[in-house]
């Protein structure tokens, strides 16, 4: 490409359901290389299959790019000089190339039917032969043609396939060789007058003088029909680049279940946009120094397409598949599900903790204000993302969180004054004949301390169970209850630097009270 030509890159989604990974990260990739090169990144939305395509989904895919902090130079509510960027209001563009096609020859009407071709594909397959289009109405006359446009028969506009070699430069998969006697002649405007996608995706790029087209590896088998177009219109071929497949921890294509997510179920489930779209660079690319946590402007001003690699890309966030099920969790019906079938020690997780330790304390706030809304055990004035006293809570748990769901737990346990004993197992756990002895020894050795850190906690739970001879559940499920009236909850280790010295031992004497543990 010449240098001074302008970079053009586009994300041409179909409303069609919600935005799931692989189309965020290609959606990521156009948007970072026009960045990166000065150019311009446009939003074109390819809804040409009526019967699949809602508003609904229109207005997810543009929520989740927006959350993301994608925001296109040319699109939908934007504008630009190549509108309109919506693909049902250009048909006639599409038809006016279309009839431009079969006045030169390069395309013609097909008058088979359905049923037709059809029995054409199981004769084929019969024959254990790949189907190709046979050309039957290639060379109908003028007058066959009219005759047939008369009677008012259904056709669709194929295009014809000249035999040759095709060989194209891919930025990212190298050197790619095609035949099209393989492809026959394909059809580029179905028979409801709507266009193809490979015909309306070369026709808008092509007048929206898209330089480069970025997108998945799926797509690579698209590009010969569409080369073919582009020198049939005349249009210059754009610089492809086909980026990586994306896999799941076991090594295969990532399931529709995973693969299928909603990015706004990462939204909802606390992971801030900055996050996300870290992670979501790192599915096929690698920085220059090799740095992995890469926040500000550091992705805009380094992301070169040039440098992602051909091998699959891993999508860690889900757990492997346990005794090759692979649909485990499978058909996600809520966030809990989703948040159940995570892997904890994901490369998402830990970048989530590196941002939400290094982003600043009010943004963290700002992001985490939905949720605490709804938390009644959390007093009002706390959940307001202005107050200081709530600045002062979140900056110290805020170190122990992955993502910010987990956050109102742990300011919870700040608020918590009515403390008991109230379900089964708490209670049979106290109940135990080693119990009372834990509890008391571990009140004592805290009483006579001054711990600090979670590793001055966690040695005080070694002590207390070196003297009484208890190690594991036995140990730490009495010291549990007796602190939070509760069988589950926070990581002990975190909960007690985060709750003080003070507050832990008159927590440990009203549970002791109740449940008649006499205390040294």
């Amino acid at each position: 490409m010449p240098e001074n030509k302008e970079v053009r890159t586009r994300f041409a989604p179909s409303p069609t359901g919600f935005l799931h990974v692989g189309g965020a990260r290609t959606a990521l990739f156009n948007y970072l290389y026009a960045k990166s090169q000065g150019g311009k990144f446009l939003l074109r939305v390819e809804d040409t299959d009526q019967a699949r395509s809602t508003e609904e989904s229109f207005k997810t895919i543009l929520e989740s790019l927006k959350w993301l902090g994608i925001e296109w130079d040319e699109g939908p509510h934007v504008g630009g000089p190549y509108g309109p960027y919506v693909q049902s209001e250009r048909i006639s563009i599409y038809k006016e190339y279309t009839e431009k096609l079969i006045s030169e020859g390069k395309a013609y009407r097909c008058f088979c039917t359905q049923e037709e071709l059809e029995a054409k594909k199981k004769q084929a397959e019969a024959m254990g032969v790949p189907y190709v289009y046979d050309g039957l109405h290639a060379n109908m006359s003028e007058s066959e043609v009219q005759e047939k446009l008369k009677a008012g028969t259904p056709y669709s506009v194929r295009f014809k396939t000249p035999s040759k070699t095709l060989i194209f430069d891919d930025i990212i998969q190298g050197k790619v060789k095609f035949e099209t006697k393989l492809i026959g002649d394909f059809i580029i405007v179905k028979s409801d007058g709507f266009p193809s996608y490979n015909y309306a995706v070369v026709v808008d790029d092509g007048l929206m003088k898209i330089s480069h087209v970025i997108r998945g590896v799926g797509h690579l088998s698209n590009t010969p029909r569409q080369i073919l177009i582009y020198e049939a219109l005349g249009f210059p071929v754009p610089e492809f680049a086909h980026a990586s497949e994306i896999v799941g921890m076991d090594g295969k294509k990532l399931s529709k279940r995973a693969g299928a997510t909603s990015i706004l179920a990462f939204r909802d489930l606390g992971y801030l946009p900055e996050t996300f779209l870290n992670y979501m660079a790192l599915l096929g690319w690698t920085s220059p120094d090799g740095q992995e946590y890469l926040p500000g402007d550091i992705l805009p001003k380094t992301f070169d397409v040039h440098r992602c690699s051909k091998s699959p890309s891993t999508f860690d966030v889900f757990r492997k598949p346990k005794g090759g099920d692979e649909e485990v969790a499978t058909n996600f019906s809520s966030l809990d599900q989703i948040a159940e079938a995570m892997n904890p020690k994901s490369k998402l997780n830990w970048l989530s903790n590196k941002y939400i330790r290094e982003l600043p304390i009010q943004k963290v706030a700002d992001s985490l204000a939905p949720f605490l809304e709804n938390r009644t055990d959390i007093p009002a004035e706390y959940r307001d993302p202005k107050n200081k006293e709530l600045h002062s809570l979140v900056d110290s748990v805020r170190v122990y969180l992955d993502n910010l769901r987990q956050a109102p737990d742990y300011i919870a346990e700040f608020f918590v004054s009515d403390l008991k004993v109230e379900d089964g197992e708490a209670k049979e756990i106290l109940s135990q004949e080693f119990s009372p002895k834990v509890v008391a020894t571990f009140y004592e050795l805290l009483k006579k301390s001054d711990p600090k850190t979670d590793e001055d906690y966690k040695a005080l739970m070694t002590q207390a169970g070196e003297q009484t001879g208890q190690k594991g559940k036995t140990l730490f499920m009495p010291i549990r209850v007796s602190a939070t009236g509760k069988a589950h909850g926070l990581e002990l280790p975190i909960l007690f630097p985060l709750l003080g010295k003070e507050k832990l031992l008159k927590r440990i004497e009203k549970i002791s009270v109740q449940v008649g543990i006499s205390l040294p």
